[in-house]
């Protein structure tokens, strides 16, 4: 589909779509990573042993040293347009081969396991080598295809046990191709039947050590190729969209129960981290960096504006919808303040205020803006129990005297649901505008 900027009310609806990313070359693209407070990207380009103004490689000093980040961050916050723009500046013959697996696209967000998730990076892999036309040597390939081959036949003999249907395999000479094909045959059972996929994971976790010994040998044989060709010095996978799977059983038990098996993969890769998993920091950081993205602060804690940043929303939303389609510009700097620091949600905000807008008017006016934060507000507040209000309390108590908010178990869901939002190193937290805007918030917390 074209996002294209809306000249025209009818097209609003389309230009502030909030669930497809904008990636650096788009004309969308709005950077905001000056505008973070704490958060700057060279953290990341340090991380991942980059020079962060020529994004060159240091492999001299590096060759062994893998690097494993988490990029942590609340839903919306704009971690995979940050991400794209990161990829786009690091995928250089002197940087990186950067793969990016986004999860939502080529697995079951509902059955997942880092297993899956692993498989998944081999196919995008190839996937991407065979795109750029890369030719990789067929005994490197050979040796992976093979063992491949080897796990099927076992996990078949599991399910001919149980009278089910059998994964076909055919001997094929190895090349992209041939391991693509059998790397989708995998993948699709693993999305497909639940049985058949619990049969694979356990063939592949039983023999775990010696899949990570034929992985980490075909990433470096793969690495060693992509310098002879002169396309990059190594690979980065950029795993993104943990935060998208369906519940939070599921992500803890990947990236805390696999912690062991993740440690033993031995390639550059940036996760994405779910805001409710970084109560694990400290045990991440023993194998990993860990870097918090934040939402965009634009008020303080004193209640005072941070213009610089309000200034940066404004450019954000006059790319994609003509500033002459809003009544005023205070009816964009309304939205905005009601957004929270979140694109993702200012988005939202404009989703409504079209839908409230009136079609006399053929403009975003302050009183559709007034009718679309009532709606959301009265939607995002429904299922605020009376335990979560007293706790909202709590919170707007500690901001009015300037105390940093301590971490708590407690503020996990509510973080989670974004009724509470959470800006530079996670001290600093409010409620939501929109919830601040609710009749219950109002009744119950002032």
């Amino acid at each position: 589909m074209n996002y294209t900027k809306a000249t025209s009310l009818e097209e609003v609806d389309n230009a502030v779509r909030f669930d497809v990313p904008i990636l650096p070359d788009h004309e969308f693209f709005t950077d905001f990573s000056d505008v973070r407070g704490d958060f700057e990207d060279k953290m990341i380009f340090r991380s991942l042993n980059v020079n962060p103004r020529t994004f060159v490689f240091n492999r001299k000093e590096n060759g062994s040293n893998k690097s494993l980040l988490f990029l942590a961050g609340m839903r919306g916050s704009g971690k995979t347009s940050e991400l794209g723009k990161i990829a786009k500046k690091l995928h250089r013959k002197d940087g990186f081969f950067c793969v990016v697996c986004n999860l939502d696209e080529g697995l079951d967000l509902n059955d997942m396991e880092y297993m899956d998730i692993l498989i998944f990076q081999l196919e995008r892999l190839a996937e991407e080598l065979n795109e750029h036309d890369l030719q990789i040597k067929k005994d490197i390939i050979k040796s992976l295809q093979d063992w491949y081959a080897e796990q099927i036949k076992e996990v078949n003999k599991a399910i001919k046990r149980e009278g089910g249907f059998e994964i076909e395999v055919e001997a094929k000479t190895p090349s992209l191709l041939s391991f693509l094909g059998l790397s989708a045959k995998l993948k699709g059972n693993l999305a497909g039947s639940k049985e058949n996929a619990e049969k694979i994971r356990t063939v592949f976790k039983r023999n775990f050590t010696t899949f990570s010994q034929k992985f980490n040998y075909f990433i470096e044989e793969v690495n060693s190729a992509l310098r002879k060709l002169e396309k990059a010095q190594e690979i980065l996978f950029i795993v993104d969209g943990l935060e998208k799977i369906a519940t939070s059983d599921i992500r803890k038990k990947i990236v805390d129960d696999e912690s062991n098996r993740i440690r033993q993969i031995k390639v550059n890769t940036i996760f994405t981290l779910p805001i409710e998993l970084f109560s694990l920091e400290p045990k991440l950081r023993q194998f990993s960096t860990v870097v918090s993205f934040p939402f965009v602060k634009i008020v303080e804690r004193d209640g005072s504006l941070v213009e610089k940043a309000i200034k940066r929303f404004e450019t954000f939303v006059t790319k994609r919808i003509d500033k002459n389609l809003f009544d005023s510009q205070d009816t964009i700097r309304e939205a905005i303040l009601y957004g929270g620091g979140s694109p993702r949600e200012l988005l939202r905000i404009l989703e409504y205020t079209y839908l409230y807008s009136d079609d006399d008017a053929d403009k975003l006016t302050k009183k559709a803006l007034e009718k679309a934060v009532k709606k959301l507000g009265a939607e995002s507040s429904r299922y605020l129990t009376t335990e979560d209000l007293e706790q909202l309390k709590v919170l707007k108590e500690k901001n009015e005297a300037g105390v940093p908010t301590p971490f708590e178990d407690s503020w996990q869901d509510l973080l989670e649901k974004l009724v509470v939002l959470e800006y530079n190193d996670g001290t600093y937290k409010r409620v939501h505008p929109i919830i601040e805007a609710s009749q219950l918030y109002k009744h119950y917390v002032g």
